[in-house]
This record gives structure tokens, sequence and C-alpha cells, in this order.
């Protein structure tokens, strides 16, 4: 009687897991697409599109993912750059940045360049602030073979000899390297190496550690498109759909396209349930068989 149950039981899970195998095989799995003819945009490489009065240019396009760039003219930008850094003001000369740091012993001014007044109730207000730099000077990069110098607390000096003596000149006043010294709201012309073209900037900004440059110029922004996944671009939300390696589908019916994704995960998780059903039953009869098979005393 053992053996008879046991093997029955054991039948029977064996069917469970075939029955649940069987429903694996044929069932047909669902996709989340765009079809072509409901995409809002069907775009390749060096496509242009607009989307409420902004262009965007397809720049990439690989499997699954691929990038938008769009470009907004004649918008404030800025350039920043720190105390030591090489500022190019032509293509072929490079110059370093210096930021002139105000003496110990400067009375802090406030953004008018005034002293602190007093305040509302008549007392005069404390200034705390450190007193700000309001100059910097860019010094041409120059052959360190050609010229001796020497580091000084006030800057570089430039070993100058004449009539067999030696005497130091502030690498500033040294007219073969150029030095030049800007202030805040100066104009400055420089070479950007990102754009390779002259900006024409204003001097913005200065600190004890940067410096900024306002320019007008072109902004250039870059989206990434990723397969299934929205984007906002100028406010309108489009879900991206790429049916190979050489087009985007984009399609504002987000919500249609969000409904297959949840079947596909639906689908899924009972996919995975039905692998539960297949492991357990599986163990179950092997568990059995163990059983019936187990000697029986007496």
């Amino acid at each position: 009687m053992q053996f008879r149950a046991g093997a029955f039981y054991i039948v029977l899970f064996l069917v469970v897991a075939a029955g649940a195998y069987g429903v694996i095989a044929v069932a047909e799995a669902p996709e989340a697409t765009v079809d072509e003819a409901d995409a809002d945009y069907v775009l390749s490489v060096g496509d242009e599109f607009e989307v409420n009065g902004q262009v965007y240019n397809v720049t990439d396009l690989a499997e699954d993912s691929g990038t938008l760039e769009s470009i907004e003219e004649d918008v404030t930008l800025e350039q920043e750059w720190e105390d030591g850094d090489t500022v190019m003001l032509e293509e072929d000369s490079e110059y370093t940045l210096s930021i002139n740091q105000p003496e110990d012993d400067e009375e802090a001014e406030d953004e008018n360049g005034d002293e602190a007044e007093e305040d509302e109730n008549g007392d005069e207000a404390a200034d705390d602030a450190e007193a700000q730099p309001t100059s910097f000077t860019l010094t041409e990069d120059y052959d360190e073979d050609e010229y001796e110098t020497v580091e000084r607390e006030d800057g570089i000096y430039v070993v100058v000899e004449e009539d067999g003596s030696e005497s130091l000149i502030h690498i500033d006043d040294f007219d073969e390297i150029d030095s030049q010294t800007y202030e805040l709201g100066d104009s400055i012309e420089y070479y950007s190496q990102d754009d390779d073209e002259m900006i024409d900037g204003e001097v913005a900004d200065i600190t004890t550690e940067t410096v900024t440059v306002e320019y007008i110029g072109d902004e250039v922004t870059e989206t990434d498109l990723e397969q299934g996944q929205t984007v906002t671009l100028n406010g309108e939300e489009f879900v991206a759909y790429f049916p190979g390696t050489e087009e985007v589908y984009l399609s504002s019916n987000v919500q249609e396209f969000q409904q297959q994704q949840a079947e596909v995960e639906y689908h899924h998780e009972r996919i995975g349930g039905f692998w539960w059903v297949i492991g357990l039953s599986m163990i179950t009869a092997v568990f059995i068989a163990g059983l019936a098979f187990m000697p029986v005393r007496g």
C-alpha cells in the first residue's frame, strides 16, 4: 500500500509539473511596441524635427539608445576659470591666470564698492566679510630655460643682469613676457577650444578662487533616448521606441505604451509563478519517493 500510494502522488506531482511547463511552452509573450503609423516622429541620424517651436536634431542612434541635440541661440553663457588655469587669448597663445588677492589690511567693500553704511537702526552694520579681489592678471607662458625667475610673496620676479649686476623685475613689468590685467566689467576676448572660435566676453565676477566671464552664444543641450523610456521635449512627453539600430519612433501616446509594459510585466510574473510550480512539484515528488521506498520495521 505504501508503494502504491507513493507512486500515485509522485505521478500526480509530475503531471502538475508537466502541465505547468506546457503552459509556459505555449504562452505567447506580449511585447510593448510602437507602430510606425502611430508614431509622431519617425527619425534617423541627421533628421531635424520641431516640438513647440524648438528644433531638435538626431545626432546618434545605436541599439536601444540614441541622442538628440537642441540649440538655443543668443543666450547668456558663463565661462569659469580657477586661479592658475591656462587661458588662450588666441588659438596658439597660452596665458596663466593669477587672481590678484587683496591685501590683508584692505577694508571689505559692499557690492557697490562703498564702505558699509549704517543699518536701519542707525547702528553701523558690521562688515565681517573678507575683502574680495577686484582684478586678475593673465601672464604669457614662457620658456623657463630662457628666463631665470624667483618667487616672492607678491608674485614671480625675473632675474635680469645689467652691467654685471643682477636685479629683479616683477614679471608683470617685464616687457619680454606679455601680461594683461582685467577688472570687473572689463571686456575680454579669448579662444575657446570647445567651440573652436574666439569669444567676446565680459568679466562678471571675481572671487579669491575663480573668475567668471559672461558671453552671448548658442547653448547646445543633449537629450538621451532609451528603449521604452519617456522623455520630455520642450514641455511635451514622448516615449522612445527603437525598431532597429537605424530609426527611432517617438510617440506622444505614452499611456498606451505604459499599459503594454504593464501587460508584459504581468505576463512575466505569471510565467515566474509557473516555474515555481514546476520546481516545487519536482521537489515534492522526489521527497515522496524517498518516503515511499523507506524500509518499514516489522
